[in-house]
């Protein structure tokens, strides 16, 4: 499993040219000592990142660094479930998010599953798939959606994806609240957590 990972991480990077990353100031406020991931599970790119990637830039991420990962509505015709999903999951535990998380990712790219994406995407499907995988009722799926913690992070992740994602698209990393990134310009893993350390 670690060899996959590695090969997928190095697929990822082995394209770009080998130069420093470029980060680019965008129009959303300031947050010290904090990195940001915005992604969607409609997102191929994203789920990549999500394997071979984001493990990785967590691990290495500064001590006092807070990470966020925020949740791009506006992408995929059950986008809106999927976030709220996961703002939910995330009350209850981080493990039940994951769970949740990577069972909607393979819903969509892996399984292919004609009823979460596309004309034939059914309503509340994809939340199904993900309440199920991550064990979570729908009488707890329903307090925790409610619960003013899951409504402030929705609310939090509208006013930061859309702008993030209109900038170059996701995966999109972001540090210190207002330094996007360019991951097109990442060569390595290594280069990425050196660009992090480097802009917080």
């Amino acid at each position: 499993m670690k060899t996959t990972i590695t090969t997928l991480a190095t697929a990822l990077f082995m394209t770009f040219t080998v130069s420093a990353a470029e980060v680019i100031k965008i129009d959303t406020p300031a947050l010290d000592n904090t990195v940001q991931k915005v992604y969607s599970v409609y997102c191929p790119f994203c789920y990549k990142y999500e394997q071979a990637v984001t493990p990785n830039l967590i691990k290495n991420l500064p001590a006092g660094t807070t990470f966020q990962a925020i949740c791009l509505e506006n992408k995929g015709e059950l986008g809106v479930e999927a976030c709220e999903v996961l703002a939910a999951a995330e009350t209850i535990s981080h493990k039940k998010y994951k769970k949740a998380k990577l069972a909607m990712y393979a819903a969509v790219h892996d399984q292919k599953l004609k009823n979460v994406k596309g004309s034939t995407a059914v309503k509340g499907d994809l939340a199904a798939i993900g309440l199920k995988a991550a064990g979570i009722s729908a009488a707890d799926y329903k307090a925790a959606l409610a619960s003013s913690e899951a409504q402030e992070k929705l609310a939090y992740d509208r006013t930061i994806a859309l702008t993030v994602a209109k900038q170059k698209g996701i995966p999109a990393i972001v540090v210190g609240g207002n330094k996007m990134i360019d991951t097109s310009t990442i060569t390595s893993l290594a280069n990425l957590d050196e660009t992090i350390k480097n802009n917080l």
